[in-house]
């Protein structure tokens, strides 16, 4: 429990908004959600995939069991070529290769089922509040007072955007750098760069399509990842390459109009040998179409906001990292609370300057990894939309010979830097290549026990 007191506003029930509430729910740190939409969990978005990086803080907060009820984890996975045959892949044995190095394999579900498992979960619903819009933020001598549109005022000692790429949050963080002359180093929104569009989606199950699978489809221009989900749901990306890249305000809004034509475009394109865009599109649930901006941010906070999630750090779907590194910077948010409320200089609330000392350490944490996730994603997009003919040639006769290893050295790579809560215990999951925190923790306890011997 945080032995000083705390209040937190969080901005946005999505992922890293529900994540985090809950986070806080545990540690014991008072807190309110404030979401914008009229429900709780709105029908947003279609699939979402969970790494192994995630899937241990889900296991943390209890969630784990929940989630496999309503997830499908991956056995296979295939990279495809153009015409939808098997470039490399594995057939069976993903799940039990994956399980045995990292703790987890990839969990395929609905995003709303995701939503539903960390709200269920929340013991005190009272503290999440739907319908309320934020409209202002204003800093006090003691704190921020945040109006919501509903003409309503929420008083707080720090507030947390989780609201999105579109965040609200971080156009008042830009408000309050304008009325201290910092405009320059926080609006960076027209630095935001986009050079790929997505249409994802959601099918019910399409026969012929493989079960418990990750798959990537290449192409020139284009590629597709997809997975199956449970009771055989199939969940699409379709990732295209833009005429050019658009910045900030450039960066186009699509219609209905757009998305259909990009529909017919690719009607007739293989995701398998047995199975076309237009089978999925026949059985779909929801489709969006979108462009896909990518970036982290420089400046993440500024007095008593930060930003975490989709509203400071933005990476393409290829990975199946944006959640997951939700989860990731919520984790890391709490951490530093904690061990700012925890430090014995002060028993009241924290202090401005304090404040601004945990935020920093919070980005200084999690910059660097968002940044080199959001450019190894950006790579391997680039790779499997064949960008240029080197990586066009590299990818039809060269990439197939690198696996599996290429496959488990990127996964490694990309799970073994994960941030974890660091006050609630780690899952005692057996694996061969252990999280970095895990080792330190491991080599601590050792260093403790032979003190204590």
């Amino acid at each position: 429990m945080a032995p000083r007191p705390c209040k937190v506003i969080v901005a946005g029930g999505g992922v890293a908004g529900l994540s985090l509430a809950l986070m806080l729910e545990k540690h014991g740190i008072d807190y309110l959600l404030l979401e914008a939409y009229p429900e709780v969990l709105a029908t947003v978005g279609a699939g979402i995939a969970l790494a192994p990086n995630g899937l241990r803080i889900i296991e943390q907060l209890g969630c784990y069991e929940d989630l496999q009820k309503c997830s499908a984890g991956a056995d296979q996975v295939h990279f495809r070529k153009p015409d939808g045959e098997t470039l490399w892949g594995l057939d069976e044995g993903l799940a039990e290769t994956c399980i045995a190095k990292h703790g987890y394999t990839y969990m395929w579900m609905d995003r709303k089922s995701l939503l539903e498992v960390l709200y269920n979960n929340i013991a005190d619903k009272s503290k999440v509040l739907p319908g309320k819009r934020v409209a202002s933020v204003t800093h006090t001598d003691n704190g921020v007072d945040v109006v919501t549109t509903d003409g309503l005022t929420y008083s707080a000692d720090i507030i947390v955007g989780t609201d999105g790429t579109h965040s609200k949050l971080r156009q008042e963080m830009v408000r309050h750098a304008e009325g201290l002359g910092l405009r320059e180093d926080y609006a960076e929104e027209d630095k935001v760069a986009a050079s790929y569009s997505c249409l994802f989606g959601m099918s019910d199950p399409v026969p012929g399509f493989p079960s418990r699978s990750l798959e990537f489809v290449t192409n020139e221009g284009f590629s597709y990842v997809l997975g199956a989900g449970p009771a055989g749901r199939v969940y699409w990306f379709l990732m295209e390459k833009m005429k050019q890249t658009y910045y900030g305000a450039d960066i186009p809004r699509f219609s209905e109009e757009d998305k259909q034509r990009t529909l017919q475009e690719h009607w007739n394109d293989q995701v398998t040998p047995n199975v076309r865009l237009s089978d999925l599109y026949k059985r779909q649930l929801s489709t969006i179409y979108t462009p896909m901006p990518e970036f982290v941010y420089k400046k993440w906070h500024l007095g008593r906001i930060i930003t975490i999630g989709d509203a400071c750090h933005k990476v393409l779907p290829i990975t199946a990292q944006g959640g997951n590194q939700a989860l990731e910077s919520a984790a890391a948010l709490v951490n530093g609370l904690m061990t700012a409320l925890s430090q014995a200089s002060g028993s009241g609330p924290l202090s401005q300057s304090e404040i601004q000392l945990m935020f920093a350490r919070v980005q200084n944490i999690r910059e660097p990894r968002t940044f080199s996730i959001v450019e190894t994603t950006h790579k391997r997009q680039r790779l499997d939309t064949m960008d240029t003919p080197e990586l066009k040639e590299f990818l039809l006769t060269k990439y197939a010979g690198l696996m599996p290893g290429e496959l488990w050295k990127r996964w490694a790579h990309t799970f073994t830097p994960a941030v974890s809560l660091d006050m609630l215990d780690l899952p005692a999951r057996p694996k061969s290549v252990p999280f970095d925190d895990e080792a330190l923790r491991n080599k601590n306890s050792n260093k403790a026990l032979e003190a204590h011997l």
